[in-house]
């Protein structure tokens, strides 16, 4: 679940000449905390640029220094952040893109779980079951590299896992005032689902997008479980609904002609995102009052690749519609390509109890959709509450959740009163049937030594959990202060939002959307020492006043960088 991670590169430039050296890092949605460069021959940089731009939902850096020859250099990058359980597993992707064949290349991963590692799998080596630990190392010789390439590896290094958690209650760990609660029951039984597939067919899907979205579809409707009640909208400047007024059960005949329908899809005309929500609204809603409660669980996958043209084209207006009609139905935001309107996609999900997510054009595109629709096709739970009492927790992020979907995972962190030696923990949801509810008292005055215990095997495993979770509170305190400021209008209340998360983010060295990282250049004095550091910290950029041009005693040279948060995570090593 943590994953902590520290890259070393040390290199020795040319002595004939001057050197050029970029260093190359991604991360995303992380707690970057650390970046050192340290010169070992007591040497400072001459130049120092850092660029920016985003590629597959990472966040992608470079900063490049010239030298002079013979220089040795390192560059350190540590970071944490917290993987997501997805379909079952967590996945950590390190890409090995060195761009040349590198004498000293070596991949060293440690996972430690509390609770105990189910199974690990290290593609395409091997898979295997595990006790609480696991040590993976990967050191490919000179030898090695260049029967793949000349130029050096380049590809991902993946490893998945899971954890063996049998405890419905899920996992709870509480370190110094803090703590953090997974939940991620298993072996629950599918709750049977109501669910819209609203496909944007206005004349900019015309051509690869509109062939990998009936490719998708065509996939996504064969899984379908009978149990499953569903219904097309297709949408442009017109609305066409396959089934007029309903929801048709999954059975076999009723999914076959569903296919043959999307194959008959022809991408023309305006987009009318407005008239298309209500439509699907209509059929989760229907306006007849005799229609009896379902227990299926109702959600709208709603994918565009453009902007509303047509019919209501203001997004407040589109988002308050929306709001009015979709009721209890979750919503799910596809938009496909870098022209789609994901701002909107991405409030139109906080609104209705949803997620947004970018499909990018690509040749995989089909693949996307279709795991994307495999993260939410079998919900287990719905109306999730884990409680905490009130004289206990305090500063709870979010604890109420719409549903809960096989093979993923519930996180939720807050702070614990000083003098509280149990921590009562509750979990309510529905299932198929009814209404369940789980307690249970976390001993928190022994959680560190039952920890460390349950962790004794494992060389260094419980090093820099507790700190952990302090941090782990504050990024989802930043996290939902940012996004509760995306749905707000009112400029106050964006005001005081961003003041706050700007205030924990400084506080904890987090880079978000409201700060930036400096490097900040050693004057001549400073470089005299052996060896040199040069740290990256961040620093507010949210107004002029709050950034001066200089923020140290001794800063001549700042170069700034400003990162956003993002919402999927995926690791990377050096390019």
């Amino acid at each position: 679940m943590l994953q902590k991670v520290l890259f070393i590169l040390t290199c020795t430039t040319l002595q004939s000449a001057p050197h050029s050296f970029a260093f190359n890092y991604i991360v995303n949605d992380s707690f970057f905390y650390h970046f050192f460069m340290i010169y070992l021959n007591s040497i400072m940089i001459t130049t120092e640029t850092f660029f920016f731009f985003t590629e597959r939902e990472v966040e992608k850096f470079r900063v490049a220094v010239s030298v002079p020859s013979g220089t040795r250099m390192s560059f350190l990058l540590s970071y944490e952040e917290l993987l997501p359980r997805r379909l079952g597993r967590y996945e950590l992707s390190l890409g090995l893109r060195p761009g040349q064949l590198v004498p000293n290349l070596t991949v060293d991963v440690s996972i430690t779980e509390r609770t105990g590692i189910s199974f690990i799998k290290v593609l395409p080596l091997k898979t295997s079951r595990l006790s609480t630990c696991a040590r993976i190392h990967y050191s490919p010789s000179l030898q090695q590299q260049s029967s793949i390439s000349l130029k050096g590896l380049n590809a991902d290094f993946n490893v998945q896992y899971d954890v063996d958690l049998k405890d419905p209650m899920g996992d709870v760990q509480v370190y110094n005032g803090y703590f953090v609660h997974y939940f991620a029951p298993r072996g629950l039984p599918v709750v049977p689902k109501d669910v819209i597939f609203v496909i944007d067919v206005s004349g900019s899907m015309i051509g690869p997008k509109i062939k990998q979205t009936k490719q998708a579809m065509g996939t996504i409707l064969g899984d379908l479980r009978e149990g499953d009640h569903f219904n097309i909208i297709t949408f442009s400047d017109k609305v066409h609904t396959w089934k007029k007024g309903r929801t048709v059960r999954a059975t076999r005949q009723n999914v076959r002609d569903a296919k043959e329908f999307v194959k008959r899809i022809i991408a023309e005309g305006w987009t009318n995102i407005n008239a298309a929500l209500l439509s699907a609204a209509q059929l989760l809603n229907p306006p007849s009052s005799g229609r009896q409660t379902s227990h299926r669980v109702p959600l709208v996958i709603f994918l565009t690749d453009g902007e509303a043209t047509i019919g209501v084209t203001s997004g407040d207006t589109i988002l308050s519609n929306a709001k009015k009609s979709l009721g209890l139905a979750s919503l799910f935001g596809l938009a496909f390509g870098d022209d789609a309107d994901f701002l909107l996609l991405k409030r139109l999900a906080l609104d209705n109890r949803g997620v947004a997510r970018i499909v990018y054009e690509d040749s995989d595109a089909a693949l996307q959709l279709k795991g994307f629709y495999d993260e939410v096709a079998s919900p287990l739970l719905t109306d999730i509450q884990l409680s905490y009492l009130e004289n206990q927790a305090f500063d709870v992020t979010r604890s109420m959740f719409p549903n809960y979907f096989k093979g993923s995972e519930l996180v939720v962190t807050g702070r614990v009163k000083p003098e509280v030696k149990d921590l009562w923990v509750s979990v309510s949801a529905s299932d198929s049937k009814q209404r369940v509810k789980f307690e249970n008292d976390v001993l928190v005055s022994h959680a560190k030594a039952n920890n460390k215990s349950a962790l004794f095997d494992c060389e260094d495993g419980s090093d820099g959990i507790s700190s952990f979770v302090h941090r782990l509170w504050a990024y989802f305190t930043i996290k939902e202060l940012l996004l509760a400021k995306l749905n707000t209008t009112d400029p106050v209340s964006q005001r005081l939002l961003t003041e706050k998360a700007t205030n924990l983010s400084l506080k904890y060295n987090f880079v978000t959307q409201v700060t930036s990282l400096v490097v900040v250049k050693p004057d001549a004095d400073e470089a005299a020492q052996t060896p040199t550091t040069v740290e990256v910290d961040p620093r507010t950029i949210l107004h002029p006043a709050l950034f001066p041009p200089c923020i140290h005693r001794k800063c001549p040279n700042i170069v700034y960088i400003q990162v956003f948060l993002a919402y999927s995570i995926f690791s990377y090593f050096l390019m």
